[in-house]
C-alpha cells in the first residue's frame, strides 16, 4: 500500500515536474548583439526594449543584450542569424551592398539634412521592394529606422572644403561605402578598427576620424587632434535584423511584440541619441576642440557626382531616385 501510494506521489511529482519544463520551454530567449558599449544610446535603449518585450508577453519572450560585439563582428553575426540562431543584431544597411545592393544606397553621404526627410523612406515602395529582396536574402528586418547619429570630422586640421582634405588620411570602418565616401569628400580613406584609431592618430598614421560626437568624444581622439569639422555627411539610419528562418518560427503574436516595442523602442533610441550628441558638442568644446560651421554643398556635389559612379552594381539613377523620395 504505501508502495503504491509512493507510485502515485511520484507520477504525480513527474506530471508537475513536466509541466514546469515546459513552461520554462516555452520561453524563447532572443539575445541582441552590437558593438556599442554599456551606457551608450543603443545599449540603453536595447535594454529598455528588453523591458517592454517582457512585459508585453508576459515573460515568453526574453530579450538578452550582448553589447560590445560580444558575440562576434557584425559578419559574424549576421551569418548566425540567417542560419537559424535567435539573434537580432544592429546592422548598417551598406552591409546589404553583396545581397541586396541598392539597399546599401541608404548608407550613402548627403541623401539628407535631417532625420525627419530621411525617415520618409521607410514609407516608400522602393523600400518595400528591397523588404521582400531582403527576406528572399534569408533575413528580416525587425526594425528598419532607428536613428544612429550624424557623423562629423574630427581632424589634425580644419575642414571647410574638399580641397582643404586632398592628401589627408581619414579613418574608415572598413565597409566599401564608407571608403568611397570618405573619398568622395576628397579624403584619402585609411580602414582601420575603432580600437587602433588613438594611437593611429598620435603616431600620425591617419590625420583624422569620422563618427558622431558622442562616440569621438567617447573615444578621447580628441586629447590628439583639435578640430571637429560639421561636415554632416552622413544622418545614419540602422536596421535590427534576425535570420528569416527564426522569425518565422515565432508566433504571429510574438512577431507583433517585437514589432511594436521595437517601434517604441526606435523613437525612444531617437530621442537619448539627440540629447547625447548636443551634450557630446559641448563636452568637446569645454575640453578644448574647436568646432566648425561647413558649408556642405561643395561636398554634395562631389557625392552625387562619384558615389553613383563607385558602385556600378546599383540600379541605374538609383542615388538620384532615392534622394528624391527623401528630399522631394
Amino acid at each position: 500500500m504505501r508502495l503504491n501510494k509512493l507510485s502515485l506521489f511520484i507520477t504525480a511529482a513527474s506530471v508537475i515536474g513536466m509541466g514546469l519544463t515546459s513552461t520554462v520551454q516555452a520561453e524563447t530567449i532572443i539575445r541582441v548583439a552590437y558593438g556599442n558599449q554599456p551606457g551608450e544610446p543603443v545599449d540603453v535603449a536595447v535594454n529598455q526594449w528588453a523591458e517592454w518585450v517582457n512585459e508585453a508577453s508576459n515573460g515568453e519572450l526574453d530579450l538578452r543584450p550582448f553589447p560590445a560585439s560580444q558575440l562576434g563582428s557584425e559578419t559574424e553575426v549576421m551569418e548566425q542569424a540567417r542560419f537559424g540562431s535567435a539573434i537580432i543584431s544592429i546592422t548598417a544597411y551598406s552591409n546589404f551592398l553583396d545581397s541586396v545592393p541598392d539597399l546599401a544606397v541608404l548608407d550613402a553621404p548627403y541623401l539628407g539634412e535631417d532625420f525627419e526627410s530621411k525617415l520618409k523612406v521607410f514609407d516608400s515602395e522602393w523600400f518595400a521592394d528591397q523588404l521582400e529582396q531582403v527576406q528572399s536574402s534569408g533575413y528580416h528586418i525587425v526594425i528598419p529606422n532607428t536613428i544612429y547619429g550624424v557623423r562629423h570630422l574630427l581632424s589634425r586640421n580644419p575642414v571647410s572644403h574638399p580641397d582643404d582634405l586632398a592628401g589627408v588620411r581619414i579613418r574608415v570602418q572598413n565597409s566599401q561605402m564608407y571608403v568611397e565616401a570618405i573619398r568622395a569628400m576628397g579624403a584619402t580613406p585609411t580602414p582601420m578598427s575603432l580600437g587602433d584609431v588613438y594611437p593611429a592618430l598620435a603616431q600620425g598614421m591617419v590625420d583624422g576620424v569620422e563618427n558622431p560626437a558622442a562616440v569621438l568624444h567617447g573615444g578621447k581622439f580628441h586629447e590628439v587632434v583639435k578640430h571637429l569639422n560639421l561636415t554632416a555627411h552622413m544622418h545614419t539610419v540602422a536596421p535590427f535584423v534576425t535570420g528569416l528562418t527564426f522569425w518565422e518560427q515565432l508566433s504571429e503574436e510574438h512577431q507583433q511584440i517585437l514589432t511594436e516595442t521595437g517601434q517604441q523602442m526606435a523613437e525612444y533610441l531617437g530621442e537619448l541619441v539627440a540629447a547625447e550628441s548636443e551634450e557630446a558638442l559641448e563636452r568637446l568644446r569645454s575640453e578644448g576642440v574647436e568646432v566648425h560651421e561647413v558649408d556642405t554643398q561643395p561636398f554634395r556635389e562631389r557625392a552625387s557626382e562619384q558615389i553613383p559612379a563607385a558602385f556600378p552594381q546599383w540600379s541605374d539613377g538609383l542615388y538620384e531616385s532615392v534622394y528624391e523620395l527623401i528630399n522631394g
